[in-house]
């Protein structure tokens, strides 16, 4: 029995490429940017909200996205957060619905406090809405004078999820301001 070994040669060449290309993995597809960020605002999985001893703290939520989320507010006693208690997120809406605080003591304002209190949320959700057990894929911290707001986003989308907002009370005056006085110093006239 004779063998072509021309035949068995170029059979042997067209093989060898497709085993090839059969064994490499395809590249998967890359993830979307992570949304752009302007500069009071950071990426945190522990976001910590320090207010001024003078202030006191009122919490609003909302939801943006379809996904059903529940959204636990703490605040930090001896160094560990503690849960105030918790709110089912209505939506997805623009509003931002207040948040009933269990506790009032620690978030009213109160002049006889000498220490920043902290306070944090978090976030768990479903996209069944049966049982919330899953985490944001991540949360940004954005801090502002008189506030500040934890989004939470469940994919890297451009958009938040659900959306927690801390308005301190009394806004805190700027150093650069004096306050005026509300009636005007008599001026004295020359007697004539």
């Amino acid at each position: 029995m004779a063998i072509n070994f021309g035949r068995l040669t170029g059979t042997a060449v067209l093989a060898v490429p497709l085993l090839v290309a059969g064994c490499i993995q395809p590249q998967p597809a890359p993830l979307p940017p992570l949304p752009a960020l302007p500069q009071t605002c950071t990426i945190t999985n522990t976001p910590d909200v320090a207010v001024h001893p003078n202030q006191g703290v009122r919490v609003s939520v909302g939801r943006r996205g379809s996904e059903s989320s529940l959204v636990s507010i703490a605040v930090r006693i001896d160094d560990q957060f503690r849960q105030d208690g918790s709110i089912y997120v209505p939506g997805p809406d623009t509003s931002f619905h207040p948040y009933h605080v269990n506790n009032p003591s620690y978030f009213a304002l109160s002049r006889a406090r000498a220490e920043t209190r902290h306070f944090s949320a978090s976030m768990i959700w479903n996209s069944a809405g049966a049982y919330y057990d899953r985490a944001p894929a991540f949360s940004v911290l954005c801090l502002s004078v008189n506030g500040a707001t934890i989004a939470f986003y469940t994919a890297r989308t451009p958009e938040p999820n659900t959306i927690v907002k801390f308005d301190f009370y009394p806004p805190l005056s700027s150093p650069g301001k004096r306050s005026t006085p509300a009636v005007e110093p008599a001026v004295e006239q020359p007697a004539s």
